[in-house]
């Protein structure tokens, strides 16, 4: 219940995906009252400024989606993916195709604005568009109305400028078979695994052989490319005493993002529902307000709140007595929070009607909003100025170094007061003490002679390794004294896939003759598996990514519904079983093929106009946080 009531109270703004941009630009709960009418600008473009308001309901928008599929785990998501940073780079992609929507002198007409709106079902009352219901609407949701029409002007005009992008691209019949069964015809077969494993104690060698198969197969024994260096490491801490943040710094970025550090208030609350059609009659509406009017004085008589939702209540959340969990403003509908967040903790509501129908709501517990003074988050406004700065220096001097010859390498780290250390042989499977793994740094070794200078860019936190390439050893195949046991291993698993290779043709022979497969599998300890997958499905289930078995596997049916899958990594003995399609309407799902292919087309197409206007185009960043993804 609590994802439909949050889906729904998005569902009565207008989205628009702009293209195949990974963005939604949603006037929600209060754009424009809740931000206020400045103009902090953190960025331009072209002509066009991107504004501090615009990109924070941007990120909310996007925040928020996280929060609904991802629960707790979606701030951490949201850092991980360094969402901040898509969401900047996706309004600079906005604003770039405004500019070129401009030049080519398109525009969104009043006609096209009112017809929009009158075709919105939730500004319509008995199939038509009421104007009554519009404005109550967007006054409900807090949106003032010039500011939504003004938004939707230019998601109109976006979209011009898509359909521009894709006009005159044709998805031919063919294209839409091929993807429809690649995506929707499903094949299930069962499988048997001849593990080598099983077979490996059938195996035996002798040194004479083992000797042989190192001699014929020298390169499976060599050594790794080896190498020393001397290396010391710079972060962006080395600089933060050099840099000196200002009181008036502190206070100005106070001013523009004070918003940022506060705390919005959140509640915990249950709800008891009972379920009513928006267009339900009155004498149903009177009827279920009896009744929940009857539970609300037995909640009042002393009869639990909890008690009552498990046993009444009539959405997913009864099990948990009704329980919805932590919410903040804007997550629910307008009907249900405007109630919520004015009870207090233990309160309960009379009876409250939304598009789901009639709730009484209980507040368990609840946050206020807290808004942090200056003084309270002055260390931390320190901390990003100092950070963003130290960045800023610590980039410059890799700028530096980078053109440095190896020569100057000990006289680099004396000016820099670094200790130079050096590491012992290793190679791309090793960790250097300090350093950790060196499968990053080997391709930057391997592209330097040595005495050369380098820097391994890991990242400010971590440190960038400055490094010079001291000695090297190229790959040797190692003595069989050195690497007998591994010779040994490498024969047994060999023979030990043969014979499980000949042990699949074997069962396969005798399958085709009409003998059970089960059974033959048992006999030799292995067993059958069911597995179903289509023409896309890349990693099979326990597989992996196994393109012969997929191969194979398709191939297959009534008529010849065994195979044999053979690779590097394993051996299966494949039997059809069917293929079927997935449910729905075939017309249906081709059409739904078709379009997400054009889409495809228009993204590949949109991404080249982009990179293209990208490269001409004036865009200064204003606020220090936000860079450009390649830029110093």
């Amino acid at each position: 219940m609590i994802q439909e009531l949050r889906e729904y109270s998005k569902s009565i703004f207008f989205k628009i995906l702009l293209g195949i941009i990974a963005i939604t630009f949603v006037l929600s709960f209060g754009v424009g009252g809740f931000f206020g009418d400045r103009k902090e600008v953190i960025a331009t473009v072209n002509d066009n400024e991107i504004l501090l308001r615009e990109y924070r309901a941007a990120y909310q928008n996007r925040i928020q989606s996280l929060r609904q599929q991802f629960g707790e785990s979606a701030d951490q998501i949201a850092e991980q993916i360094n969402l901040r940073q898509q969401v900047f780079e996706q309004l600079i992609d906005r604003y770039l195709l405004l500019s070129e929507a401009a030049e080519m002198n398109l525009m969104t007409t009043d006609l096209e604005l009112q017809d929009y709106i009158r075709n919105q079902p939730f500004f319509q009352k008995n199939g038509q568009f009421d104007y009554d219901t519009y404005e109550t609407v967007l006054s409900q949701n807090r949106i003032v109305r010039h500011e939504y029409e003004n938004s939707l002007r230019t998601d109109i005009l976006l979209t011009k400028k898509q359909q521009l992008i894709g006009a005159g691209l044709v998805i031919n019949d063919f294209e839409v078979e091929q993807s429809y069964r690649r995506n929707f015809e499903k094949i299930e077969v069962d499988y048997v695994y001849f593990d080598p494993q099983v077979f490996i104690d059938k195996t035996n060698t002798d040194e004479s052989e083992l000797r042989q198969y190192h001699m014929e197969n020298p390169d499976k024994f060599k050594t790794l490319n080896q190498f020393k260096i001397e290396y010391f490491t710079l972060s962006a801490d080395d600089y933060k005493n050099n840099v000196n943040v200002r009181e008036r710094e502190i206070r100005r970025y106070y001013k523009k993002y004070g918003e940022d550090f506060a705390t919005p208030a959140e509640i915990k609350a249950r709800h008891i529902l009972f379920k009513l059609a928006a267009d339900a009659s009155e004498e149903l509406l009177q009827l279920k307000s009896k009744q929940l009017g009857e539970l609300l004085d037995k909640i009042k008589g002393g009869i639990p709140f909890e008690e009552l939702a498990i046993k009444h209540s009539e959405d997913g959340t009864a099990a948990e007595g009704g329980d919805l969990g932590w919410f903040k403003p804007g997550e629910m509908v307008s009907e249900f929070e405007d109630v919520a967040f004015v009870l207090e903790a233990g309160q309960v509501s009379e009876i409250v009607r939304s598009p789901f129908g009639l709730h009484l709501i209980k507040v368990d517990q609840r946050k206020n909003e807290v808004i942090k003074s200056l003084e309270d988050v002055r260390g931390e406004i320190t901390e990003i100025l100092a950070d963003s700065r130290a960045k800023k220096l610590l980039d410059e001097e890799l700028d530096k170094l980078i053109e440095l010859a190896g020569e100057s390498f000990i006289e680099e780290a004396q000016r820099l007061n670094k200790d130079v250390k050096k590491s012992e042989w290793f190679d791309r499977n090793d960790v250097i003490p300090g350093l950790g793994s060196a499968i990053e740094l080997i391709p930057e070794l391997e592209q330097r002679k040595q005495g050369e200078m380098g820097i391994w860019k890991r990242n400010p936190v971590m440190g960038h390794v400055i490094f010079r390439l001291g000695e090297t050893k190229a790959p040797m195949t190692r003595t069989f004294k050195d690497a007998e046991s591994d010779v040994e291993n490498a024969m047994r698993i060999e023979k030990a896939k043969a014979l499980s290779i000949e042990a699949a043709k074997q069962t396969l022979s005798k399958a085709k003759r009409g003998e059970d497969l089960e059974s033959l599998a048992q006999m030799q300890g292995l067993s059958t598996e069911i597995m179903e997958f289509t023409v896309n499905t890349r990693f099979l289930p326990l597989l992996g990514d196994n393109s012969e078995f997929r191969k194979v596997g398709l191939r297959l049916n009534e008529n010849e519904p065994l195979g044999l899958s053979v690779n590097e990594k394993r051996v299966d003995l494949i039997r059809f079983r069917k293929r079927t399609f997935a449910d729905g309407s075939p017309e249906e799902q081709k059409e739904n093929v078709r379009t997400q292919l054009m889409q495809n087309l228009q993204q590949s197409l949109l991404s080249k106009e982009l990179k293209r206007l990208r490269e001409s185009a004036e865009i200064e960043i204003i606020n220090p946080v936000f860079r450009l993804v390649g830029s110093s």
